[in-house]
This record gives structure tokens, C-alpha cells and sequence, in this order.
């Protein structure tokens, strides 16, 4: 029976594209599609912005390296023509121009003036606060600029070194004060976060995803089954009936488990996704993932009377549960209470538990609970769909 299930299967092109090449045309396409939204994940980058320095005098100099010095800040020197074409094209978040005439209006004592370019399609959320820092720094500047010139002009008009020596120590103890030194903590208690890099999201992702469509497979032979009268002749055998439940059901969970294998080993060999510390606690969990999708498959050809019903209904459901554990969109990109969503979902389940060991190093330990809950919810379907399951209709 087993042998016989498994022939059938493999011969089934149709079913073998759906459950080991879509998988893996999905993860190449979406991971080269996402591949730069992952890149700076978790971290806040550089943003990159141009100075036009239109006024090349000291206090401009001192400003661009003010802004160089922050080690937040990408930061280059361009022309203004340069400058527009690096906005418009997004290479800068936006340009600062220094205009002619800036270290005049610093030592007249009236406000420093700076204009900034902006890419109209700019996130003003990132762009104000930036341009309020930048501000601040102009206007530190302009004062530390004001305050070197009066210290000159008092220098000038000394005539005894003493005096002179103390204006220069007066000088360097003005520039020393526009130094900080900042450092960055998180909360008492509180882990950084480690995220999950794009093969990390989407190997592990379709693969759940995926295993659950052997639930229209099987749920299909089945029905197949009943409608040729295979298992009308079956049932005429000595073979018990649980026997007769237990081989059509072993060929899709090992299919399932060998799925989650070449879908786990291709990101590992084709593009170097790490399998973490611990790769063996990976196998509970697939075994427990693949009962928890053959209890499904079995729940609904329980219910369904057609193979219409089967494909409509087992598509709606696999690809709502899949998008609901974060298999399709990844869970750091979805609001909170999908992410909660997904905690209760065996698919959420399952790719947490993955990424548990994937990404954070987790080892058996870690799967445990993930596995159990998984086999309970299969234990949970296979109890459901027992009772209504008919091998003649």
C-alpha cells in the first residue's frame, strides 16, 4: 500500500512542481526582490547627504566637518548641478547649500542662513528631524566660529604673552566643549534583536508554506480514489481498515519531510544559508510540521465531496494561514497584532521555530514546545476528521 502510494505520487508531475520546483522558483525570485530590503535590517545605516559649499570660507569648512565628524552621516562635497541630479536619483536623502556670504553674516552676529535641496517623494519623518539636527549644528558653528573671532581680535590687542597664552588656552577649551562622546544602550533586561536575513525569511517561509499544499494533493488522491472505486476493492481485502487509513496517509508525511529537506538543503547550497548551531533540533520540528499538514489534508477530504471543493477550498485556506504566520510577508514588516496572529497559527509556529534555530543559534530545547504544540494540533484535526471520514461515499 505505502509503495503503491508513494509510485502514484511521484508520478504526478503536476503535484511534483507544486511541491518542490514552485517552492523553490518562489524563494529565488522573492529572495533577489527583497534581498535589499533585508540588507540593513535591525540596523539604522548612514543616511548620505551632499554639502554645496558656495561660500568657501572657514565657518563652511567647519560645518562640513562638523557634519563629517557625527559618524551618522554619509556625507559628500558637490556642485549644485551635481547635488540636484544626486537627490532626484535618491543617492542622497537630501543636499545642504551653504550660501555666499555665510561667514559674513556669522561674524556680523546675524543668523546663519543654509538652504536645503529635497526629493519631493522624501519621507519627511526622516528628512525634518535630520534638517533640525543640522540646524543645531549650523548654529553651534556660527557661535564657535563668533567666539574664535573675538578670541583673535582680543589675542591681537595683547601685547603680553601671558594674556595671549591664556586666550589660547580660552580658544581650545571652546572647541573641546562642541565634542560629545555618546554611547548607546538598550534597557536594563532588554536583548538586542537578531533578525533573520532574506534566505533566513524565505527558505524556511515557503518551505511551511509549501508543505501545506501536499493538503490539496492528498485530500485529491483520496477523492480520486473513492471516485475510481480503488478503495471499494481495498476494503474487500483482509487488510483493517486503519491499516487501509494509515498507507494512504505515511506516503505524504514522508513526501512532507523530504520536501522540507531539498527545499532546507537547497538555500544552504545555492546560496550559503547557515542551518545554525544546532540542525538536527530542525527534524522534530519538520516531523511534527509535516503530521500537522497530513491531518489537514485528511480534515478535508473528510468534508469536501468533489476535487473542486478540495482545490477551492484547500488553496483559500493554505494561502490565508500562510500569510497569517508570516510565511508571504515577513512578520518584522507586519504591525503588531499580526505578529500576534501569527503566534497562534501552525504555520507562525512553525517558522518561528525554524528561525528559533536558524537564526538564533537555538538548539532541541528551543523546538520542543514548537513541535508539541504543532503534533497537538494535528492529534486535533486527526480526531476531527476520523469520525467523518468516509472510504465510500
Amino acid at each position: 500500500m505505502l509503495q503503491k502510494e508513494l509510485r502514484v505520487l511521484l508520478a504526478d508531475r503536476g503535484a511534483m512542481i507544486t511541491l518542490f520546483l514552485s517552492p523553490i522558483m518562489f524563494i529565488t525570485v522573492m529572495s533577489l526582490a527583497l534581498g535589499s530590503s533585508f540588507a540593513n535590517l535591525g540596523s539604522s545605516g548612514k543616511l548620505s547627504i551632499c554639502v554645496v559649499d558656495q561660500d568657501g570660507g572657514t565657518a563652511a569648512r567647519s560645518l562640513f566637518s562638523a557634519l563629517t565628524s557625527t559618524g551618522e552621516l554619509r556625507v559628500t562635497s558637490q556642485t549644485e548641478a551635481q547635488s540636484q541630479v544626486r537627490v532626484k536619483a535618491g543617492t542622497d536623502a537630501f543636499a545642504v547649500v551653504i550660501p555666499a556670504g555665510f561667514e559674513q553674516q556669522i561674524e556680523s552676529g546675524a543668523a546663519p542662513s543654509v538652504r536645503y535641496v529635497v526629493d519631493p517623494s522624501a519621507v519627511r519623518q526622516v528628512v525634518d528631524p535630520l534638517e533640525s539636527a543640522i540646524n543645531g549644528v549650523v548654529l553651534a558653528v556660527g557661535a564657535q566660529t563668533r567666539t574664535d573671532l573675538a578670541l583673535n581680535r582680543l589675542a591681537g590687542s595683547q601685547s603680553d604673552p601671558a594674556v595671549k597664552s591664556a586666550v589660547a588656552e580660552i580658544t581650545g577649551l571652546d572647541r573641546a566643549a562642541h565634542t560629545v562622546d555618546a554611547t548607546t544602550a538598550l534597557p536594563s533586561g532588554s536583548t538586542a534583536v537578531k533578525y533573520p536575513t532574506v534566505y533566513q525569511q524565505n527558505v524556511p517561509g515557503y518551505a511551511v508554506m509549501y508543505v501545506f499544499f501536499i493538503v490539496t494533493v492528498m485530500a485529491g488522491s483520496i477523492l480520486a480514489e473513492r471516485r475510481e472505486g480503488t478503495f471499494r476493492r481495498l476494503l474487500s481485502s483482509p487488510m483493517p481498515r486503519w491499516q487501509l487509513l494509515l498507507g494512504k496517509v505515511a506516503p505524504y508525511l514522508l513526501v512532507a519531510l523530504v520536501q522540507v529537506g531539498v527545499l532546507l538543503a537547497f538555500g544552504r547550497l545555492v546560496f550559503g544559508m547557515g542551518l545554525g548551531a544546532h540542525p538536527l533540533a530542525l527534524l522534530p520540528l519538520s516531523a511534527a510540521l509535516a503530521c500537522c499538514a497530513a491531518a489537514l489534508g485528511l480534515l478535508l477530504a473528510s468534508f469536501s465531496r468533489t476535487e473542486a471543493q478540495v482545490n477551492g477550498m484547500g488553496t483559500v485556506v493554505v494561502l490565508v494561514l500562510a500569510a497569517l504566520g508570516g510565511c508571504m510577508v515577513p512578520g518584522v514588516f507586519m504591525p503588531q497584532f499580526m505578529r500576534d496572529i501569527a503566534d497562534y497559527v501552525p504555520q507562525g509556529i512553525a517558522l518561528n521555530g525554524y528561525q528559533d534555530v536558524l537564526v538564533r543559534g537555538d538548539g532541541l530545547a528551543s523546538v520542543l514546545p514548537a513541535s508539541g504544540v504543532l503534533l497537538a494540533v494535528a492529534a486535533g484535526l486527526f480526531l476531527l476528521a476520523v469520525p467523518r471520514f468516509r472510504f465510500v461515499r
